[in-house]
């Protein structure tokens, strides 16, 4: 019993000689603890309310009629490393498409999807609606070749859950239109396209929209008297 005593009264002392020996040594380090959970919680609330200011403002463009305010307005935010930034540069590339400035739309597309901390699925929505865009962009001015850049953003898109698996085929599909049609080749005697169409239409995993898509597309080429291609909406865009 006394041994045990002595023991614990040991054990104290050695603690107790412990702290004393390191007190300034631990000052310091709570001193830090305290200062890196201090700034934590400063950059903390400095984020979330860049955030609340970066949404009402982009919320506020929106609801505006005034192009310059709109402008000047998105032009900001797209600079600023948030969602709402992305948001921003996404209305920034629509208008710069409006005045038909493709080289620049491409560039700040390419910016977006190429962000270290931007995660696979946006990256991959990103690259869709830049395709689909170039794609529309390209059948109206066939002089144009977007294809080398459609592809790579194509690319871009992460075909591990399904739904994406559709719309990258489905924007394959496009593309072997676009080259049907800046080579004037015949769509019923172009293998590749009319093998992608039926990889389309017996797919499992294609959505049923895609589908719809895709033969009205189909149906528009292959009609007794087709329309001008050209001058008929594509579905994707009506």
């Amino acid at each position: 019993m006394n041994d045990n005593v002595v023991n614990k009264k040991s054990f104290l002392s050695q603690v107790t000689e412990i702290v004393k020996t390191n007190i300034r040594n631990i000052i310091i380090l709570l001193s830090l603890c305290f200062v890196l959970f201090l700034s934590f919680q400063i950059y903390s609330f400095y984020i979330s309310n860049k955030i609340q200011k970066n949404s009402i403002s982009f919320f506020a463009a929106q609801n505006t009629d005034d192009t310059n305010v709109i402008t000047d307005t998105i032009t900001k935010l797209s600079n600023d490393n948030t969602f709402y930034g992305v948001l921003a540069k996404l209305e920034l590339i629509d208008l710069t498409l409006k005045q038909n400035n493709i080289e620049d739309s491409i560039s700040m597309y390419l910016e977006i999807i190429n962000q270290n901390n931007l995660e696979s699925v946006y990256k991959s929505a990103i690259a869709s609606k830049a395709s689909y865009q170039l794609i529309d962009i390209n059948l109206e001015d066939l002089s144009s070749n977007y294809l080398n850049i459609i592809n790579d953003f194509i690319s871009y898109i992460d075909d591990e859950t399904d739904s994406y698996k559709g719309i990258k085929l489905e924007l394959k599909y496009l593309i072997k239109i676009l080259e049907a049609e800046k080579n004037s080749i015949d769509y019923s005697s172009f293998n590749e396209v009319n093998d992608i169409y039926e990889n389309i239409m017996k797919s499992d995993i294609v959505s049923s929209a895609i589908k719809e898509r895709v033969n009205k597309i189909c149906l528009l080429y292959t009609s007794p008297s087709p329309r001008d291609k050209r001058q008929a909406p594509m579905p994707w865009s009506a």
